[in-house]
């Protein structure tokens, strides 16, 4: 872990705050975006010097045995203050939050001043090759040190958590949401550390060896920080998640919608908005370009497509034959289909039947109406109900021999 995970995690922090470093005295000025570039700072040295590739090189780089633990242990009490101090800042009054981080640094230097003094005053003999029980038993002082050190993580953990839970229920469904949940689950599983850290000591006295446990250890310590941070910082970045997911949505609708609108498009190609600038063309560069325009604004692309698909359905309502609306919904309906499924298939079915058709097949004087609960609230929903459309009309022509109701065409939506 310490030679994947580690070296993973702060590759990923040192890019985001040495991408920050210009911007530096901007963030000097809101307290909370210098506590988020502070967190991802340390967050990055903590698990730069976990590495194994560094940790096992501090002692010669300092000439202090053990120094990479003593190193190690002050950024996390650093990187624990930032993110409270985080916290404090989002959900304190501006005066409140203020005193309270006072507070916080205050603590986390005081802290840090007794950690070193206490492991300059242990035994020196803190070496890789001595026994479990030796190392977490060795000395009042190190005992000392590190019952101060969990001390302070497990109070800031705690009062992550506290505040996250207290804060997410007030929070509408949100990124915010998200993200404060996130962060107080990574300082629950932070607790995994400080509890198998306290067996040690105490295993240590009885003169048990719980060594096997390290990889709880290492994984409270790592994942639970790791969740931290991801959670304090969601809200800013999360939405780009969601962008780049309807991105996606959109451009996979636009591709499901493509048979339908082609068939249509060669009944009626007056149904383009810009006859212009067809769907690319045969030319690989004039497809290359189409591409390209549509990857760069999906949204305008699927509503235009949308529209033009509309515009080819109304084009085809005139020559409706209700004899093959009522043959396809008892045929689907005794295949269990139901609702917008039931819609779609019986709409594949006319469409099938008019574009089969010749195109001199005359109009029919029957007027025709909405289908009652299938009227589109708004674009997606319009759009979800024609990728259904299309999908069942992908499908085979259904061999419709049977009578049922009489029922226009659908105009299609949620139901």
């Amino acid at each position: 872990m310490n030679s994947t995970l580690y070296p993973l995690c702060a590759l990923f922090a040192w890019i985001v705050a040495l991408r920050d470093v210009r911007r530096l005295p901007a963030l000097l000025k809101p307290p909370s975006r210098l506590a988020t570039w502070a967190m991802y700072v340390f967050f990055a040295l903590i698990f730069t010097t976990g590495w194994s590739a560094v940790w096992d090189r501090i002692d010669r780089w300092t000439g202090l045995a053990e120094a990479n633990t003593l190193i190690t242990m002050c950024w996390v009490v650093c990187y624990s203050a930032s993110a409270l101090a985080l916290l404090q800042l989002w959900t304190y009054q501006p005066h409140e939050a203020g005193r309270r981080v006072r507070f916080t640094v205050v603590s986390g230097v005081l802290v840090l001043a007794a950690m070193v003094t206490l492991f300059l005053r242990s035994d020196t003999v803190h070496q890789h090759q001595q026994s479990f029980t030796d190392w977490y038993g060795g000395s009042a002082e190190y005992t000392a040190y590190l019952l101060l050190y969990l001390a302070a993580f497990t109070i800031v953990e705690l009062e992550v958590i506290r505040l996250c839970r207290r804060y997410a229920r007030v929070t509408s469904r949100s990124w915010l949401r998200t993200g404060l949940i996130t962060a107080g689950f990574g300082a629950a599983i932070g607790l995994l550390y400080s509890f198998t850290r306290l067996a040690d000591l105490a295993a240590a006295r009885l003169g048990a060896d719980l060594s096997q446990w390290e990889n709880v250890a290492e994984v409270g310590a790592g994942l639970g920080a790791l969740l931290v941070m991801v959670g304090l910082t969601l809200h800013s970045w999360g939405p780009r998640i969601s962008a780049a997911a309807l991105h996606v949505k959109r451009l996979r609708a636009y591709a499901a919608l493509a048979p339908l609108w082609s068939a249509l498009n060669v009944r009626d190609p007056s149904i383009v908005l810009e006859p212009g600038r067809r769907e690319g063309g045969d030319r690989p560069a004039s497809r290359w370009r189409a591409a390209v325009r549509v990857l760069t604004d999906p949204d305008y692309h699927v509503t235009r497509r949308v529209v033009e698909i509309r515009d080819g359905l109304l084009a085809l309502r005139p020559y409706l034959d209700h004899s093959v609306t009522e043959r396809a919904r008892t045929h689907f309906e005794q295949r269990g289909l139901h609702g917008d499924a039931l819609d779609a298939a019986v709409t594949a079915a006319q469409i099938h039947t008019l574009l089969d058709a010749s195109p001199a097949t005359a109009r029919r004087t029957a007027a025709s109406t909405p289908a009652p609960g299938n009227t589109p609230a708004d674009i997606d929903a319009e759009l979800a109900w024609l990728v259904k459309l299309a999908h069942a009309y992908a499908e085979p022509p259904a061999d419709l021999s049977e009578t049922g109701r009489t029922d226009p065409l659908p105009t299609g939506g949620a139901t």
